[in-house]
C-alpha cells in the first residue's frame, strides 16, 4: 500500500511549541531561582545570617541589679547579692536537653520533673539561649557543676542578682518582697519593659516603685565550640543598674519600735510630727522577705496564707480597728465647732446615760461626777461624750472627721491603703439598707460601733491636732537617684490641707491631752517621758460585746479580748513627733499601747534632740 501522503508545515510548529514551552519553563525555574536568592541573600539575609551565627555565637544574659533602698541616714536595707543558677541552651546539648535536665538534678540531688517543664515551656520562647533549670546554687552544688561540666554540653552556670534583705522581718511591711513575674502581670502592662522570669516588685515599695528600682538587663556575646563550651567574647554591654530609694524611715526607730512589742501583735507608726516624714512603721507579726528571694515552696506560701495572724497585711495602712477613746478628740472638736459645748461648760457623770430606753455605761461605774471638756478627755469620761455626740449629730461628726482625714487615704507612697470609715446615715442606707437608730450616735461618739480607722489615719490625725489644724500627706521615700546622680523622683513635705479651726479649739484640745499624761487622774499617765511634755489619748476598743464580763481579763478567750490604743506626740510646746501603737487583745491602751509609745517617743527624741533642730537635721546625709 503506498504511504499516505504527507501534509508539509505541521511538525515544525509542533515541534516550535515544545520548544517554546520548554525555554519558558526553564526561564521560569530561572526566575524562581533569582527570586529564592534575592530573598536568602537580600531580603532575609539579617535573619539567616543571624541564624548562622547561632550556630557558634550565644547571648549570655547579664541581669541587671535592684537599686539599693536606704533610710534616711544611708544604712542600707535592700540590697543585692550574687546568686548562681545552672541554665541550658537546648540547641549546643548533645542528648535530649530533657535528659540533661535530669541528669543534672541527679548530680544536685534536686527534683527534676518539675525543672524539665520549665524547660520545655521556655525553649521553644527562646531558642539558642540559656534556660533557668536551677537557682540558688550553693558552693558545694557550684563546685560539683564546675568540676563535672564537660559531661553537661548546653549547660552553663550564670550568676544572677538575689534581692537581700539585712534586716529581714524589721522591715518587711515597707519594702515588701520581689519574685517572677507572673503571666497575669506581664500582661497587665504594670510592669513595662518586663520579660519573662524576670524579677520584679511583689509587695509594698519594692512594687509600688519597681519602675525605678529595675534596671536594664545587659549580655555578654560569646563564641562557642560544637560542644557548646566557650572559646570567646565577642561583646559585652554591660547591665545598668536600677535607681537607688532614699527613705525618711530611720531603721534605729524602726527597731526600738518592734522591740518594744515584746511578744505582743498589732501596729505602730512614729511621724514628724512637722513634716509627715514616716520614721518608723510595723505590723507584727511580720514576714520574712528573704524567704520570697529565695522561692518559696507552695506548702510555705499556704502556710503563710492561712496564719490567722496575717503576716502578710500591713496593720499600719490595712488593718482596720475601731478606734475606742482615741476617736473622742474628734467628737470634742465636733461638739466646739459646732457650739453644742463649750470648754467651761459642765455635766454630770453619774457611771450611766439614760437615753431611748436603755443606759448607756460608763467605763468607770461608779461615774466621774461633775466634768468639763478637760475633765472629760483626763479621765475618758464617756457620759460626757455621749452626750455631746447626742447634740451635735452623726452628720456633724462624720464632717469634722473627714476634715481632719478620717474615712479617707491618707495618701501615703504604698499600696493597698484602706479607707477606714466615717459612718452616717446616708452611708447605712446605701450599704445596709438600713435606717439609722439614734442609739448609734451615742456609740459612735466614743470610736465605737461603726466607726473604723487605720493607725497610720489616726497617727495623721494626731500629727494634725499637733500642727493645730495643718494636714500633712505621710511619705515614706524621699527621693530616687541614679547611680550618675541624676534624681528621677523627689518627695518633700506637702501640705494637703488647712482645716481653719480656731487656735482657742486647739489650746482646749492640747492643753486637755496633756492632761491625760500629766494629770493624777489621767488615763495615760504610763506615756509620761521625763524632762518632757507629753500628749496623748487612751483608748480600749471593743471586739465583741460579751454577754457577761468576767472578773479577770485573763479569762476571756484571747481573741475577743479588746485593743488597746495609744496615740500622742511629744513635746508638747513644739511636737517634733507623732506616734500612734494599737495592741491587738492588748485589753487596756493605759497599761499596753502608752508605754511603747513612751519608749519610742523617748528614743526618737534621744535620736533627734530638740536643740539639734529636730528630726529634719538627717537629711543632709542621704
Amino acid at each position: 500500500m503506498a504511504p499516505l501522503p504527507q501534509r508539509k508545515g505541521t511538525a515544525l510548529p509542533a515541534m516550535e511549541k515544545k520548544v517554546t514551552a520548554a525555554v519558558a519553563a526553564l526561564f521560569l525555574v530561572f526566575f524562581l531561582l533569582i527570586l529564592f536568592f534575592w530573598n536568602l541573600q537580600v531580603l532575609n539575609h539579617d535573619r539567616y545570617q543571624r541564624l548562622a551565627d547561632n550556630n557558634r555565637i550565644r547571648i549570655i544574659q547579664m541581669p541587671a541589679n535592684r537599686g539599693i533602698i536606704t533610710d534616711r541616714n544611708g544604712i542600707i536595707l535592700a540590697d543585692s547579692t550574687p546568686d548562681y543558677s545552672l541554665a541550658i541552651i537546648a540547641e549546643d546539648a548533645e542528648d535530649s536537653p530533657e535528659e540533661t535536665v535530669l541528669a543534672l538534678a541527679n548530680l544536685l540531688g534536686r527534683e527534676g520533673t518539675t525543672a524539665v517543664g520549665r524547660f520545655r515551656e521556655d525553649a521553644a520562647r527562646t531558642p539558642y539561649r540559656p534556660v533557668r533549670v536551677f537557682e540558688h546554687l550553693d558552693e558545694r552544688e557550684v563546685a560539683l557543676f564546675e568540676t563535672l561540666q564537660d559531661r553537661f554540653p548546653g549547660a552553663v552556670l550564670l550568676v544572677v542578682p538575689r534581692r537581700y534583705y539585712p534586716f529581714d522581718k524589721t522591715t518587711s511591711h515597707i519594702l515588701g518582697y520581689v519574685g517572677e513575674i507572673s503571666e497575669g502581670q506581664l500582661q497587665s502592662g504594670e510592669y513595662p519593659g518586663a520579660k519573662r522570669r524576670d524579677i520584679v516588685g511583689k509587695f509594698a515599695l519594692e512594687k509600688a516603685f519597681d519602675r525605678y528600682l529595675r534596671g536594664t538587663d545587659g549580655g555578654r556575646q560569646v563564641e562557642v565550640d560544637a560542644r557548646g563550651r566557650e572559646i570567646s567574647i565577642l561583646g559585652v554591654t554591660e547591665p545598668t543598674p536600677g535607681a537607688n530609694l532614699s527613705l525618711t524611715l530611720d531603721i534605729r526607730v524602726q527597731q526600738e519600735l518592734e522591740e518594744a512589742f515584746g511578744e505582743e501583735k498589732g501596729a505602730g507608726v512614729v511621724l514628724g510630727a512637722r513634716t509627715g516624714e514616716v520614721l518608723a512603721m510595723v505590723s507584727l507579726p511580720a514576714f520574712d522577705p528573704n524567704e520570697f528571694s529565695l522561692g518559696l515552696s507552695r506548702e510555705r506560701w499556704n502556710e503563710i496564707l492561712t496564719d490567722p495572724d496575717h503576716p502578710l497585711q500591713n496593720k499600719v495602712i490595712q488593718g482596720i480597728y475601731p478606734p475606742g477613746s482615741t476617736f473622742k478628740v474628734v467628737t470634742a472638736i465636733t461638739g466646739l465647732m459646732e457650739r453644742v459645748v463649750s470648754p467651761g461648760e459642765t455635766l454630770f457623770c453619774s457611771g450611766g446615760y439614760y437615753y431611748g430606753g436603755r443606759v448607756y455605761r460608763d467605763w468607770k461605774a461608779a461615774g466621774h461626777g461633775i466634768v468639763n471638756l478637760r475633765k472629760a478627755i483626763v479621765e475618758s469620761c464617756d457620759v460626757y461624750f455621749y452626750q455631746t455626740g447626742e447634740r451635735a449629730g452623726i452628720e456633724a461628726m462624720a464632717k469634722w472627721g473627714s476634715i481632719l482625714g478620717l474615712g479617707k487615704r491618707t495618701g501615703i507612697d504604698l499600696p493597698g491603703e484602706v479607707e477606714g470609715l466615717l459612718p452616717s446615715p446616708a452611708w447605712k442606707k446605701r450599704v445596709r439598707k438600713q435606717p439609722w437608730f439614734p442609739g448609734e450616735t451615742l456609740s459612735a461618739s466614743i470610736g465605737q460601733g461603726y466607726v473604723l480607722v487605720t493607725p497610720l489615719q489616726l497617727c495623721n490625725l494626731y500629727s494634725t491636732i499637733a500642727r493645730r489644724g495643718v494636714r500633712m500627706d505621710p511619705y515614706l521615700v524621699h527621693r530616687a537617684v541614679k547611680e550618675e546622680g541624676l534624681e528621677l523622683y523627689r518627695r518633700d513635705p506637702m501640705v494637703s490641707q488647712e482645716t481653719e479651726i480656731p487656735q482657742d479649739v486647739w489650746n482646749s484640745i492640747i492643753q486637755a491631752l496633756e492632761g491625760v499624761v500629766s494629770d493624777p487622774h489621767g488615763t495615760g499617765r504610763a506615756a509620761g517621758i521625763p524632762g518632757y511634755r507629753v500628749a496623748g489619748k487612751t483608748g480600749t476598743a471593743q471586739v465583741v460585746r460579751l454577754q457577761e464580763t468576767p472578773s479577770k481579763e485573763e479569762d476571756i478567750p484571747y481573741r475577743l479580748r479588746d485593743h488597746g490604743w495609744f496615740a500622742g506626740f511629744a513635746p508638747v510646746e513644739k511636737p517634733m513627733f507623732a506616734a500612734v501603737v494599737v495592741v491587738e487583745h492588748g485589753g487596756h491602751g493605759s497599761s499596753t499601747a502608752a508605754p511603747i509609745v513612751s519608749r519610742i517617743l523617748k528614743k526618737s527624741l534621744e535620736f533627734y534632740p530638740p536643740e539639734t533642730g529636730g528630726e529634719r537635721g538627717p537629711k543632709e546625709v542621704r
